[in-house]
């Protein structure tokens, strides 16, 4: 399984280093999985976007089309007091912000053990690493050739 977090995620929609790793993952037979707050991230991105000029004309109600598409195929983790006691844990234990605990909650949360094939993707070297330390496998989009 795949786990994507926010700052990878949004590469599928805004073209940026890292953009074609994702759409690769995204192409792959893979299942997919985030946290169900993503939707509410992404949006706020493309809205600030669109309020910054920095989509072209009319892309953002293609980009909005292709999330509905796109989220139909995946699995996305509810927050519940689990999940959030479960970050709590990771916030004492990582530096982290608060959504990052949350995301890495909600992947631990799929792993049903160590040896689950889960990998954790995301574009920022502190989530990436508190990943890793907590037994994720781990994949930075940006890095990939």
């Amino acid at each position: 399984m795949i786990f994507l977090d926010a700052s990878a995620a949004a590469k599928r929609y805004i073209q940026e280093p890292g953009s074609a790793e994702v759409n690769r993952l995204w192409g792959g037979t893979e299942p997919l999985a985030s946290l169900a707050l993503l939707l509410c991230e992404l949006t706020s991105t493309l809205n600030r976007k669109r309020r910054e000029h920095a989509l072209p004309r009319g892309a953002y109600q293609i980009i909005k089309r292709q999330v509905g598409e796109d989220f139909r195929r995946m699995y996305l983790v509810p927050i519940h007091s689990d999940l959030i006691e479960l970050s709590l844990r990771l916030l004492n234990s990582h530096p982290l912000r608060t959504l990052d605990a949350l995301y890495l909650a909600g992947a631990l949360g799929l792993r049903r053990s160590p040896k689950d094939p889960l990998t954790f993707v995301a574009a920022d070297r502190q989530i990436l690493h508190a990943a890793q330390v907590e037994g994720l496998r781990v994949l930075n989009p940006e890095t990939q050739p």
